[in-house]
């Protein structure tokens, strides 16, 4: 493999599924970062179309490129396997359908070196299937960048104009050795939504380019596109999980933040999914974990506002009679 002075390596790693379409596109737009001391680890995730013959191909061509191909159990553990043979002291990944600019690894290294961070982030933009290529645009090095820290980062998750980008795996340069003890949970869906916040929580320095240098395809056909709101509502049980992290490391202002967000995310995916006397709901299924939680960490109620502690009580005493109360909120 190439070593590049003074360039620190990083591993980048791609779980591949049934994505033969979309896969030389993928790998072409890695090949051809301005950053090159890459590791590039093809994780061929037991696909039966052309993607195993394509990553063979791909590896005979350029010595930066390491295949593994094993039997199908999903995108966690694609990427965990990754993880587990990276040589890079930084570690990225990126999905089988979606694209990078050139320069994505470059500027996020940059931050990463200038400021001394354990992971850089950048934002996203929305590709589409049957529509031309995005162009990269070239950045100077004035773009904005926000710098937090992990507990910061946690608290402007649930300020929510950053939300996906803080969730997602796909668009951050990690330390590696922030995965220490961290990783993806087999057989989730939404295995970000159980994962990225552990992850930044461990760094001690992060840093928010905004920049959008990731190209996030949108297909009818992903797992994602697939999702019908009684699978969506799956993600209570990763805010769940959140909200539990938060406890067992006394952060009662994020546990509170996240009681909230749960109580009105369970009611967002009632109300898109079904009817107000169906009991086979978001708001219905994770009931008792949710009033478990709240009685684990009562003491931190006290820190809610006057509105959301009508919420919760109200929500105590009756589950439907919330949700009827906050469909009129929404309204209004």
């Amino acid at each position: 493999m190439m070593t590049i002075k003074n360039e620190p390596l990083i591993s980048v790693i791609v779980p591949i599924y049934h994505v033969e379409q979309y896969l030389r596109r993928c790998i072409d737009s890695i090949i051809g970062q301005t950053y090159k001391n890459l590791e590039i680890i093809l994780v061929d995730d037991g696909s039966d179309d052309g993607c195993p013959d394509i990553c063979d191909e791909y590896a005979r061509k350029d010595n930066r490129i390491v295949v593994i191909h094993k039997e199908n159990g999903g995108l966690s553990d694609a990427r965990n396997k990754g993880i587990e043979i990276a040589k890079g002291d930084y570690i990225a990944f990126v999905d089988s359908d979606d694209y990078i600019h050139k320069d994505m690894y470059k500027i996020l290294m940059d931050e990463i070196l200038r400021s001394s961070s354990d992971i850089s982030i950048c934002t996203y933009k929305y590709v589409y299937d049957n529509k031309p290529d995005e162009p990269d645009i070239s950045y100077n090095d004035d773009y904005p960048v926000e710098v937090m820290d992990g507990r910061q980062s946690q608290h402007r998750y649930y300020s929510g104009d950053i939300m996906l980008e803080l969730t997602v795996a796909w668009n951050k340069l990690y330390k590696k050795d922030l995965f220490d003890g961290i990783r993806y949970p087999k057989g989730k869906i939404f295995e970000d939504e159980y994962t990225t916040y552990k992850v930044l929580y461990k760094s001690k320095k992060i840093s928010f380019v905004n920049v959008p240098l990731y190209y996030y395809l949108q297909r009818s056909d992903s797992i994602i596109g697939e999702m019908n709101g009684q699978r969506d509502s799956k993600v209570v049980e990763a805010y769940l999980q959140r909200i539990g992290f938060y406890r067992s490391n006394n952060e009662e202002a994020l546990w509170c933040k996240g009681i909230v967000h749960c109580l009105h995310m369970m009611s967002y995916f009632k109300s898109i999914t079904y009817k107000a006397d169906n009991d086979r709901d978001a708001i219905c299924i994770y009931r008792n974990d949710f009033l478990k939680e709240i009685s684990f960490y009562d003491s931190a109620l006290k820190a809610l506002t006057a509105r959301e502690k009508f919420e919760i009580t109200l929500y105590k005493i009756s589950k439907h009679m919330y949700y009827k109360v906050w469909k009129l909120m929404k309204r209004k």
